[in-house]
Protein backbone atom coordinates (compact mmCIF):
# COMPACT_ATOMS: atom_id res chain seq x y z
CA UNK A 1 0.00 0.00 0.00
CA UNK A 2 2.21 2.49 0.99
CA UNK A 3 4.48 1.41 -2.43
CA UNK A 4 1.54 2.20 -4.55
CA UNK A 5 1.12 5.97 -2.36
CA UNK A 6 4.42 6.48 -3.50
CA UNK A 7 3.49 5.45 -6.66
CA UNK A 8 0.77 8.25 -6.91
CA UNK A 9 2.96 11.26 -5.27
CA UNK A 10 5.52 10.63 -8.09
CA UNK A 11 2.74 10.35 -10.25
CA UNK A 12 1.41 13.60 -9.65
CA UNK A 13 4.31 15.17 -8.78
CA UNK A 14 4.97 14.49 -12.51
CA UNK A 15 2.07 15.91 -13.78
CA UNK A 16 2.07 19.23 -11.49
CA UNK A 17 6.16 19.08 -13.03
CA UNK A 18 4.13 19.03 -16.33
CA UNK A 19 1.88 21.26 -15.77
CA UNK A 20 4.28 23.70 -14.39
CA UNK A 21 6.08 23.82 -17.27
CA UNK A 22 3.46 24.20 -19.74
CA UNK A 23 2.38 27.33 -17.61
CA UNK A 24 5.69 28.91 -17.96
CA UNK A 25 5.93 28.42 -21.92
CA UNK A 26 2.49 29.70 -22.04
CA UNK A 27 3.51 32.77 -19.80
CA UNK A 28 6.53 33.00 -22.27
CA UNK A 29 4.36 32.79 -25.17
CA UNK A 30 1.79 35.51 -23.73
CA UNK A 31 4.69 37.92 -22.75
CA UNK A 32 5.50 37.96 -26.48
CA UNK A 33 2.28 38.19 -27.96
CA UNK A 34 1.84 41.17 -25.72
CA UNK A 35 5.11 43.03 -26.97
CA UNK A 36 3.67 42.54 -30.22
CA UNK A 37 0.70 43.77 -29.60
CA UNK A 38 2.39 47.14 -28.10
CA UNK A 39 4.46 47.27 -31.05
CA UNK A 40 1.80 46.81 -33.50
CA UNK A 41 -0.82 49.70 -31.70
CA UNK A 42 2.49 52.09 -31.41
CA UNK A 43 3.21 51.26 -35.43
CA UNK A 44 -0.87 51.74 -36.19
CA UNK A 45 -0.98 54.59 -34.17
CA UNK A 46 1.80 56.18 -36.21
CA UNK A 47 0.64 55.70 -39.14
CA UNK A 48 -2.78 57.32 -38.65
CA UNK A 49 -1.01 60.33 -37.74
CA UNK A 50 0.94 60.24 -41.44
CA UNK A 51 -2.68 59.68 -42.79
CA UNK A 52 -3.79 62.69 -40.97
CA UNK A 53 -0.61 64.57 -42.08
CA UNK A 54 -1.19 63.25 -45.42
CA UNK A 55 -4.94 64.65 -45.43
CA UNK A 56 -3.97 67.80 -44.32
CA UNK A 57 -1.07 67.99 -47.12
CA UNK A 58 -4.05 66.77 -49.89
CA UNK A 59 -6.66 69.19 -48.54
CA UNK A 60 -3.65 72.20 -48.75
CA UNK A 61 -3.20 71.24 -52.54
CA UNK A 62 -6.39 70.98 -53.26
CA UNK A 63 -6.84 74.42 -52.16
CA UNK A 64 -3.75 75.74 -54.02
CA UNK A 65 -4.89 73.71 -57.20
CA UNK A 66 -8.22 75.66 -56.98
CA UNK A 67 -6.53 78.88 -56.38
CA UNK A 68 -3.59 78.44 -59.09
CA UNK A 69 -5.38 77.00 -61.74
CA UNK A 70 -3.43 75.03 -64.60
CA UNK A 71 -2.59 76.33 -67.79
CA UNK A 72 -4.82 73.99 -69.33
CA UNK A 73 -7.84 74.87 -67.00
CA UNK A 74 -6.81 78.87 -67.40
CA UNK A 75 -6.88 78.28 -71.35
CA UNK A 76 -10.67 76.44 -70.79
CA UNK A 77 -11.68 79.12 -68.84
CA UNK A 78 -10.63 82.14 -71.62
CA UNK A 79 -12.45 79.72 -74.52
CA UNK A 80 -15.56 80.00 -72.11
CA UNK A 81 -15.42 83.45 -71.37
CA UNK A 82 -14.75 84.50 -75.33
CA UNK A 83 -17.61 82.36 -76.44
CA UNK A 84 -19.85 84.06 -74.04
CA UNK A 85 -18.48 87.35 -75.02
CA UNK A 86 -19.49 86.44 -78.78
CA UNK A 87 -22.77 85.57 -77.45
CA UNK A 88 -23.39 88.34 -75.78
CA UNK A 89 -21.92 90.36 -78.58
CA UNK A 90 -24.88 88.91 -80.94
CA UNK A 91 -27.81 89.65 -78.50
CA UNK A 92 -26.68 93.41 -78.25
CA UNK A 93 -26.68 93.32 -81.87
CA UNK A 94 -30.00 91.93 -82.13
CA UNK A 95 -31.40 94.14 -79.58
CA UNK A 96 -30.43 97.08 -81.79
CA UNK A 97 -31.05 96.21 -84.98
Amino acid sequence: MAGNLQQRLDILRSKAQLLTERYLTLLDEKREADATIEQLNKEMERQRKEMDIMRQQIESLQVVTTLVPSRENVERSRAILAELVRDIDKCINELTE
